[in-house]
């Protein structure tokens, strides 16, 4: 079984336009790729029935395995929201305050903040309880070569990460866990 033409194209057709080319080029892809998919599923057809298990099983594990990837993968970032954070930022100090008020613990809770020059620093706790606050405070935040943050830090981003997953609290200097009312 061919998808290829019987007689190559008319010769006023090959003077075409480009348009019209690539037209009837990709109709000549999709009848080859049609073809080859149509001669696959024959020659499955006619494989015995042993064959057809294995295909199956292994059809089926590589099913398994993308959905389990694709789920761990959309894990993701958790919205703010889900996480029950709450962010206070107090600019004169240059010091955060992310209250927990979430009925569960964070655990392995790594602070990211982002400073007006685009640098990174980091803070990191092994565990906050809910309802308790974790204050953050320029003396706890490190950089990438392990220096402490100034004193006059001027925060304009704040992430959180956990076991759990990640939020950003503050973008650009907005607090996204302020409620819009």
């Amino acid at each position: 079984m061919s998808a290829a033409r019987t007689e190559p194209l008319p010769k006023e057709q090959t003077q075409a336009a480009v348009g019209k080319r690539l037209q009837a080029e990709s109709a000549n892809a999709m009848l080859n790729a049609l073809s080859i998919a149509k001669e696959m599923v024959q020659d499955f057809r006619q494989q015995d029935r042993f064959f057809k298990y294995k295909a199956f099983i292994v059809g089926g594990w590589l099913l398994l395995s993308i959905g389990t990837v694709g789920v761990t993968c959309s894990r993701g970032v958790k919205e703010t929201g889900e996480f029950g954070a709450k962010l206070t930022h107090v600019a004169s100090r240059s010091s955060l305050t992310i209250v927990n008020k979430s009925r569960d613990s964070w655990l392995d809770v790594i602070i990211i903040v982002k400073d007006d020059r685009g640098q990174e620093w980091r803070a990191s706790v092994a565990r906050v309880d809910p309802t308790n606050p974790l204050t953050v405070t320029p003396k706890q935040l490190l950089g990438g070569q392990g220096q402490a943050a100034p004193s006059d830090i001027k925060i304009r981003g704040v992430e959180m990460r956990t076991s759990d997953g990640r939020a950003t609290l503050m973008q650009e200097g907005k607090n996204l866990t302020e409620d819009e009312h």
